[in-house]
Parts: C-alpha cells; structure tokens; sequence
C-alpha cells in the first residue's frame, strides 16, 4: 500500500505535525517489531475507538503487553501515552464536524468589508496546493499506470459530496480510454454494475469525513473481486484506506463553515492531466472520432441561415 505525502489538518491540532494516527502507523510500520505490529493492526481494527480506552484494555484487546503499547507510540511520535490519546480526540472531533460547528473556527484574522472574502481567498488557494504538493510524483505515477493500461477497466464512485468529483474525473477519462464506468450511489445498481468487475480492475472512489459505510462496502467488495482501490480522501483520512493500494489525501478545511471540494478537484485535474499524457497515443486517434461523430450529430440554426443567406 502506496499514499500520498501528509496534508495539515487545521492549525492547532496534534495532526498537524506528522498526520493523523493513521498515517503516522503507515510510516513507521516497517521499524516496527512483530508485538508492535500486533498492537498497531489491532488499533487500526477499530480505528480510533480502541486508542481511547485505557493504555491496559488497548494492551489486553491487542495481546500485548502494556509496555508494548507504550513502545508503539514512542515510535509514532508521541511523548506518552495521554499525547496519543488527545491526538486521537482531536482526529475524532475533527470528522465529525459540520456547518453547525465549524464556523467558530473561521473567524478572519484581519477587519474591514474585504476580511471574509480575503480569507476565503487564501483558505482556498491553500488548500489546492496543500494538496498538490502533498501528491509524490512516484504515487501519481503508479496510479496513472493503472488508469492508462487498456486491459484494465476503470470504475470511479462518489459518496454524497464527492459524486461530481467522481463524475468529472469520469468526464476526462472516457475520452481518453474505453472501459471506463461511472457507478450510480444507489447500492443496488452499483451492484449490479459492480458485478463486472474482475481481477487488474480499478476503483477509484472519493470518500471525505462524515465518511459514507456505502463507500467502504464497495471498495471492499472490489478488493473481493481482485480489483486494485484508489482512494481520494481527506486529510484524516477513511478508513477506506485500508483497503485501498493507493491514497491521495486532499485538503477539505477553508474559511467557511462548509468544506471545500477545490483541493479534490485538483486531485483530479492533476490525474486527468497525467492520464492524458499517458494515453495521448491512443487518445488523440479516438478524440478525433469522437470529433467526426459529434460533427454528424451538429444540427444548425436553419432558421438564421436562411436569414443569413
């Protein structure tokens, strides 16, 4: 499993320095030993629940023992146990927040008629390079690798804020390749489209926090069919993330009670781009059809030419 680099989360939280829980296991799985191992597999298990009780049931629940759990989040980054658990804390308030309780934190920093506006202005510009910088080239790569390769088909799912995301990224990429499916939010529909899916298949699904069960069943039932997850996320990440190969996790917080979708559309323009220089051999001849096509379907105005003429 492949991720994309780290994306702050909002100043004044413990993820800000190093990621979230998640990623910060992620990183330092491979200096782990096989009893730290267990103790982190557990926790991701029941992500975050099972960070918050005490350092003696965490012990107990992973068959470890207490000192264990103390190694394990040295290693992640945390000077004692109370410091992770806080970090979790915050992680969890984090994705639960909304428009009722989000905007507290966006107050502009400066007055005047132009404070609100200004501060949008650079939440939003932050966010969309937060987010591409946080992409690694070698992780755009391997996922373009898989979207370009013709004997792969191409499923893309959204949740409830994430579907245009899903339906823009399917926009650019039917152009440039056939096989490329958009699948419906209706579970059953999916379904049966997901019934096609086979092994070297990939999904790609969008999934943001109040993350959507309807978004993880269907990345688990692609991985159960052989197929590869990309999964487009925020930065605390869902726990889709666990089933996915590989990870790009966007910016989502701005100067406004509502999340913003500018760093996942970035995430997406950044995919198509790639993908187009990728497949641009076999692109540019099925563009061209596609133009002569469109010209036989062009029905002009008869009405101003024959005023014109």
């Amino acid at each position: 499993m492949t991720r994309a680099g780290p994306v702050p989360s909002p100043e004044g939280t413990q993820a800000t320095v190093q990621g979230t829980v998640r990623q910060r296991i992620a990183t330092a799985m491979a200096r782990m030993t096989r009893s730290e191992k267990r103790a982190a597999h557990c926790l991701l298990a029941d992500y975050p629940m099972i960070g918050l009780e005490s350092i003696g049931a965490f012990a107990e629940r992973g068959r470890v023992s207490p000192a264990t759990v103390q190694r394990l989040i040295v290693k992640l980054g945390f000077q004692n146990y109370a410091a992770f658990r806080a970090c979790l804390r915050e992680e969890l308030a984090a994705v639960r927040e909304g428009p009722l309780t989000m905007a507290r934190w966006y107050a502009p920093n400066t007055s005047g008629p132009d404070a609100p506006r200004l501060a949008l202005k650079e939440s939003l510009m932050a966010a969309v390079e937060t987010t591409i910088d946080g992409i690694e080239d070698a992780e755009l790569d391997a996922v373009v690798a898989l979207i370009a390769d013709p004997r792969r088909r191409v499923f893309l799912a959204g949740g409830t804020f994430t579907q245009t995301l899903a339906e823009h990224l399917h926009f650019h990429l039917r152009k440039m390749r056939p096989g490329v499916v958009l699948l419906e939010q209706d579970m059953p529909r999916r379904a049966d489209a997901m019934l096609e899916m086979a092994k070297r298949d990939v999904l790609v699904v969008f999934d943001v926090r109040r993350y959507q069960p309807d978004i993880r069943l269907s990345a688990a039932m692609a991985v159960e069919r052989g197929a590869s997850v990309i999964l487009i996320t925020d930065q605390w990440m869902s726990d889709v993330a666990e089933l996915a190969s590989h990870i790009f996790r966007a910016r989502v917080d701005a100067a406004t009670p509502w999340d913003t979708i500018v760093g996942l559309v970035a995430s997406v323009e950044l995919i198509a781009a790639a993908a187009d220089k990728a497949l641009w051999p076999s692109a540019k001849p099925r563009l061209e059809a596609l133009d002569r096509l469109r010209d036989r379907t062009f029905v002009p105005d008869w009405d101003q030419a024959r005023k014109d003429g």
